[in-house]
């Protein structure tokens, strides 16, 4: 009974694999523009007492807002240390696919960057009214 219930677990553990690598070969690109990139600023509410208690890690977080068609992403990259991948620069083209909690972006060298969607907002102008 151990022995298939090993099985069981270990071949979970292969598709479920496998299905994120496929996941991530069959997402659809789109092209899209940075918006804007700015340091994270977290709000830290005081509730009456401080406590030794490390900050949480966002220090060298960043907020990006990229466009794409009539939504404007805003997303949270998170890094452990003090690096922005050159392509999140105002006005710059990037190659987006977007997901449900994710946009991945290409950076080319590297692969994707996962930004943890903070928001969607929508884009205001005679250009999204009509059509979209």
């Amino acid at each position: 009974m151990r022995k298939i219930f090993g099985l069981i677990i270990c071949c979970s553990f292969i598709l479920g694999g496998s299905a994120v690598l496929l996941n991530a070969s069959t997402r659809q690109f789109q092209t899209a523009v940075v918006v804007s990139a700015q340091k994270y600023e977290p709000e830290v509410a005081h509730h009456g007492k401080f406590t030794d208690a490390p900050a949480p890690s966002s220090e060298y977080d960043a907020t990006i807002s990229i466009r794409l068609n009539c939504l404007v992403y805003v997303g949270r990259y998170k890094s452990p240390i003090d690096y922005l991948p050159g392509v999140f620069v105002p006005d710059h083209s990037v190659e987006v696919s977007p997901g449900k909690h994710f946009l991945y972006v290409r950076v080319p060298g590297t692969g994707e960057v996962k930004l943890r969607i903070v928001r969607r907002d929508p884009v205001a102008g005679d250009s999204c009214k009509a059509g979209h």
